[in-house]
């Protein structure tokens, strides 16, 4: 029976119950304190109960890669309105009111309670055996995830409430709340000592594979933590929403880097892992429940079949009903984890990454394709309901349970990159051939546009492997975090308003600005952002001649039953200009004709559209008088590009989420908002 099968049918009644109020910290469990674990099915039953919560779509079934996902040059939502959001969280503002924050906090913290349970009752049980490989191996994947219910709770919150007992064993009915860089030092020592007992994906006799935690997500679990230990995050001290610094508690070089340097290399060196596979197969796969071991997915989050989990409903093109069905066997998706429409214009030619993951076209309730013409926005196509090949049902809507790689190969040898470039302050030969092996997969014809030149020195790799990340990891809520720890968000953030200001205002001259910024090239976008674009809705993918077909080598269009849609000039403008362009379709000359693209601009107003003034409300925006403003807690004026003003010249941007009102409440003021929140 497959591994994502197992979770609902059979968690225990004991792991359920005994978790069902721990949801405000203070809660204690409904275990009774003298249960203990008396034989391993019981073990395993529970163990499933802490892989099951984290399936809830408030958390890593959606919230985290759509409503939690924060807007940046990748990952983008946009927003019209010029008034504050009490749930605004993607244009990085929000209160403490706001519903999503309490359900996700909640969450983590009924996981983390799940996973306190079980790993306390295996150390006490009579059966605990550290020559048992089995227990320690159930051992091994609840420390791992309480690691990481507890990382993404720092990531979202700052300094949290703690512990690592279960609530009934715990004299403080209001945990303490713990400096972020304490918490993770503390996981990270808890996953080494674990980590030896566990087995490999690799040894033969591990099962499911890749929908079960090994020796070597642990190994990379321990990196991640450490890289993130050793970042800059918010800290609450110092203006109206704090001051971006690394940890003060610990040499985060010699803590951290190193630490996420060695076991790096132990997931390259002894996890078996390779990147064989297509870039797009990668996510095919998962859209058909076919991962493969060994290759670049480490661990990924086993979702019930057609039960749980949103992956592929909310990424891929949107597809509408009518009155729930859809004419096609795919049923709806709402295609609302959405990406820049700027952010495919970073691309280096030939990238197969870039055709892959941006699209640029949905189906509508008669199930005919049609482009996005508003453009304000593309769909990612990394992972969608048509990719699989049959279909999930004409009635069907989210519960894909299509599995999420929380953990690649390539991230790990990215972050072994960049902790290395760190440490060492300059590329190292690993660093440089680590780098070149994700960036390799991506130019599968060996053209390969260099992003690296040997002569770089620390800062210019560091940008090259942040770029790469970019390109790699697009709707897997990374690129915001991936800022963060290098102290680059407001900085990237303010670059991204400019350059859709640049876009929708062509007469503004900040196009020049913006290439120079991304290409060192001023005269980069000249070509590349179009006035025009040039394509026909709704053409059958045979009709279309085989040299200029969507193919899977040219883009792999999800599903060879339905339509697409022909684009002449997806990303520059064609050579005839604005002349009408004739192609074959079905062996005719057929006319295509141009539509006005990247048509941002109010006339009236003489601004751009709202939606690029206010997408990122919470830190820049901009007013009817043509000003732009910078949010730090007082509104003030934003420096022109022409300045290119760098992240320590720009105000924090407050990315750390609010603690929810019932939690403050509930503290008896123990607890208190920092960051300007009240």
């Amino acid at each position: 029976m497959k591994f994502r099968n197992i979770f609902l049918a059979g968690l225990s009644a004991v792991a359920l119950a005994s978790c069902s109020d721990y949801l405000d910290v203070d809660a204690p469990s409904k275990l009774p304190p003298e249960y203990v674990y008396t034989d391993k099915q019981e073990m395993r039953n529970a163990l499933n109960g802490v892989y099951a919560a984290m399936l809830s779509n408030d958390t890593y079934g959606q919230a985290f890669l759509e409503k939690l996902c924060f807007n940046t040059d990748v990952d983008f939502n946009v927003t019209s309105s010029e008034n504050a959001s009490a749930t605004g969280y993607r244009r990085y503002e929000c209160t403490s009111a706001g519903g999503d924050i309490k359900k996700a906090w909640d969450a983590l913290y009924t996981a983390i309670e799940r996973a306190n349970m079980l790993i306390d009752g295996i150390q006490t049980s009579e059966i605990y055996d550290e020559e048992d490989s089995e227990l320690m191996q159930m051992l091994g994947e609840a420390k791992v995830l309480r690691a990481i219910f507890y990382h993404d709770l720092v990531w979202y919150f700052g300094d949290v409430p703690y512990s690592l007992l279960p609530s009934y064993k715990n004299e403080q009915k209001v945990y303490d709340i713990e400096d972020r860089a304490v918490i993770l030092n503390d996981l990270i020592k808890d996953l080494e000592g674990v980590a030896k007992f566990m087995q490999l994906s690799s040894n033969q006799g591990f099962t499911d594979n890749v929908q079960r935690i090994s020796k070597d997500m642990a190994w990379a679990m321990i990196a991640r933590l450490a890289m993130t230990a050793g970042g800059y995050s918010l800290y609450p001290e110092g203006g109206a929403y704090g001051t971006m610094r690394r940890t003060d508690k610990f040499d985060y070089k010699e803590d951290f880097y190193k630490k996420a340097i060695d076991y790096c290399d132990s997931v390259v060196v002894k996890g078996g892992h390779s990147l064989n596979l297509p870039y797009h197969e990668v996510f095919v796969r998962e859209c058909n429940f076919a991962s493969a071991a060994g290759d670049d997915v480490i661990w990924e989050i086993p979702f019930g079949s057609q039960s749980t989990g949103s992956i592929g409903y909310i990424h891929g093109p949107k597809m509408d009903n009518v009155e729930g069905r859809t004419p096609h066997n795919w049923g709806k998706a709402s295609g609302s984890a959405q990406l820049n429409a700027l952010y495919r214009f970073m691309f280096d030619e030939d990238d197969v990454r870039c055709q892959f993951v941006n699209q640029l076209w949905s189906y509508n309730q008669n199930g005919e394709a049609t482009f996005n013409s508003s453009g304000r926005s593309n769909y990612n196509g990394k992972w969608s309901k048509l990719w699989n090949e049959n279909g999930l049902g004409a009635t069907t809507e989210g519960n894909t349970g299509f599995n999420y790689p929380y953990m690649r190969y390539t991230d790990v040898l990215l972050m072994s990159a960049e902790a290395e470039n760190e440490y060492y302050g300059q590329p190292t030969q690993k660093a440089i051939e680590r780098y070149e092996m994700v960036r390799k997969r991506a130019f599968p014809n060996n053209a390969i546009k260099q992003r690296y030149r040997g002569d770089m020195e620390h800062d210019a790799f560091l940008k090259a492997v942040l770029d790469e990340r970019m390109f790699e990891f697009a709707g897997e809520n990374m690129r915001w975090r991936d800022l963060v720890r290098n102290n680059m968000l407001n900085e990237k953030v303010y670059w991204t308003y400019i350059r859709y200001f640049a876009a929708a205002d062509g007469s503004s001259g900040y196009k020049e600005y913006v290439a120079q910024y991304d290409h060192n090239d001023g005269s980069y976008y000249d070509s590349r952002w179009m006035d025009k674009i040039y394509y026909l809705n709704n053409v059958k993918n045979s009709e279309i001649p085989a040299a200029e077909r969507w193919t899977k080598e040219k883009f792999p269009q999800q599903s060879p039953n339905l339509s697409v849609v022909y684009i002449v000039n997806p990303y520059s403008m064609p050579a005839k200009g604005d002349e009408k362009i004739k192609i074959k379709v079905n062996g005719k000359d057929t006319q295509v004709g141009g539509v006005d693209y990247m048509n941002w601009f109010n006339a009236d107003a003489g601004l751009p559209q709202d939606y690029f003034l206010n997408s990122l409300h919470g830190y820049i925006y901009g007013d009817m008088g043509g000003n732009w403003i910078i949010n730090n807690g007082t509104p003030e004026r934003a420096p022109e590009p022409s300045e290119y003003p760098t992240a320590d010249q720009l105000p924090t941007i407050r990315y750390i989420l609010p603690y929810p009102d019932a939690v403050i409440t509930r503290s008896q003021g123990k607890y208190k908002q920092n960051y300007g929140y009240k």
